[in-house]
């Protein structure tokens, strides 16, 4: 069975992959999948801030492997200014057809079948909003005013994926206003895994088909 390599940010997303993509995976027979956070500089992990970063990790993976998937995990929001194609997409009105687009030239950037693009659109922070109830396993550091206008924020959009890319409305600016308290990477993994991986399946299809695509790599053949 190849092996599923998952470039992303940080440790937020590192966790992510751990507690719940590893489990979920698990039950297709896919147990090698490891999460490698972006190296931006000599002895330091973490963030896409620069394309050629990015490229060069995966380069580095498909080199050295090749009984290997490599895809990614990384926000759409605020991408680095060099990424292939990003004059051409900063046209598109669509959001998810812009984040495709980029995804469209890195596969011809990369230009190696075995690498499998993924923008999160619009931010990670966007999957958490799957469910309410991951906000509620928060306690003390969450008011039921802030529960309830989290609870607003999900059902005023059709997906979760859809809450958009504003610089005070973004997911992650909306979660630093309403929860006072709210640490990405100490919070966010635990709301994650509270709704549980099957309810983001379900409320985020952006986000499920990268998975389906992912675990469609992992078993065929052809690779």
């Amino acid at each position: 069975m190849k092996r599923l390599i998952i470039i992303v940010e940080g440790q937020t997303e590192e966790e992510f992959v751990k507690s719940l993509l590893c489990p979920y995976l698990a039950g297709f027979r896919i147990y090698d999948v490891r999460a490698i956070k972006i190296q931006t500089s000599r002895g330091y992990k973490g963030g896409l801030v620069n394309y050629e970063h990015f490229r060069r990790d995966i380069w580095n993976i498909l080199k050295r492997e090749q009984e290997v998937v490599v895809t990614s995990l990384v926000d759409f929001f605020r991408m680095p200014t060099n990424f292939p194609g990003y004059v051409t997409a900063s046209k598109i009105t669509d959001a998810a057809e812009r984040a495709d687009f980029l995804q469209s030239q890195m596969v011809l950037d990369i230009s190696d079948r075995r690498f499998l693009p993924y923008l999160q659109l619009h931010e990670m922070e966007g999957l958490f909003f799957a469910d309410i109830n991951g906000f509620k396993y928060l306690g003390n550091i969450i008011s039921e005013k802030a529960i309830d206008e989290i609870n607003g924020i999900i059902k005023s959009y059709p997906n979760p994926e859809l809450i958009n890319d504003g610089s005070e409305t973004a997911p992650s600016k909306r979660l630093a206003k309403i929860i006072p308290g709210y640490q990405k990477v100490l919070h966010g993994p635990v709301i994650a895994l509270e709704n549980g991986i099957g309810k983001i399946l379900e409320k985020c299809p952006r986000f499920n088909a990268w998975v389906e695509k992912c675990v469609g790599m992992l078993q065929s053949e052809e690779l």
